[in-house]
């Protein structure tokens, strides 16, 4: 049987969902599909035979264990550990920080608590996933913004030195290329590839681990 990932790159409207697997020592992209959040069934159908799933989103609301520390940017005292730990010890630091509160959190923070609740309930174990971080230790130089068109096929040509796309990659929205890579560290998490969690493991600290890709 192959292996088998699935990435998942989310908005408040959307689901973009990518599905990758490995046969005989081959990576290859086998489905993309589009979903609206509320489409629980159709994700879980996709994810039924996977082994590892990566979302690009927070897992959980923030318990804020670092709010007394005077070291951080006001910004990123209420932030989760994996925050924190991916901007220092991996050199990217996220634009949002997660909220304490559900109701507090951005429509997509919330769509994605959601989509780790219904994952979770089906038996899976998501982890979460920082594209933006992840491209950047890949390409190993600075790329165009994503949004824009020499910035998806930059970011198209750092996925095809792991993974083989399909032949309409080159049309794909940032979203499902986010989502490939998310497939990508999944499949590498699970299968001891060269990932690392970011993460604190220290007394007080909470237990949120953002995997990205480390430097070989």
């Amino acid at each position: 049987m192959a292996e088998r990932a699935v990435g998942i790159d989310l908005g408040a409207k959307a689901l973009h969902v990518v599905v990758v697997e490995r046969a005989a020592g081959k990576l290859e992209v086998v489905e993309t599909a589009v979903l609206l959040p509320d489409e629980g069934e159709e994700l879980l159908a996709i994810c039924a035979d996977a082994q590892a799933i990566a979302i690009d989103a927070p897992s959980d609301p923030s318990t804020a264990p670092h709010a007394g520390d005077a070291t951080l940017s006001p910004k990123f005292r209420v932030a989760r550990c994996g925050e924190i730990a991916l901007g220092y010890d991996h050199g990217s630091w996220v634009p949002w920080v997660t909220p304490e509160a559900v109701d507090a959190s951005p429509p997509w923070m919330q769509v994605g608590f959601r989509v780790f609740e219904q994952l979770r309930g089906a038996g899976h174990e998501p982890i979460e996933v920082y594209p933006s971080g992840a491209f950047r230790v890949l390409a190993e130089v600075r790329l165009p913004k994503k949004s824009t068109v020499a910035g998806r096929h930059a970011r198209l040509d750092v996925l095809q030195r792991h993974v083989e796309l399909p032949d309409d990659a080159s049309s794909w929205s940032h979203d499902t290329i986010d989502a490939t890579v998310a497939a990508l560290v999944a499949m590498w998490q699970t299968t001891d590839g060269p990932v690392a969690a970011a993460r604190h493991d220290r007394p007080g600290c909470d237990s949120s681990a953002i995997w990205i890709p480390v430097p070989t």
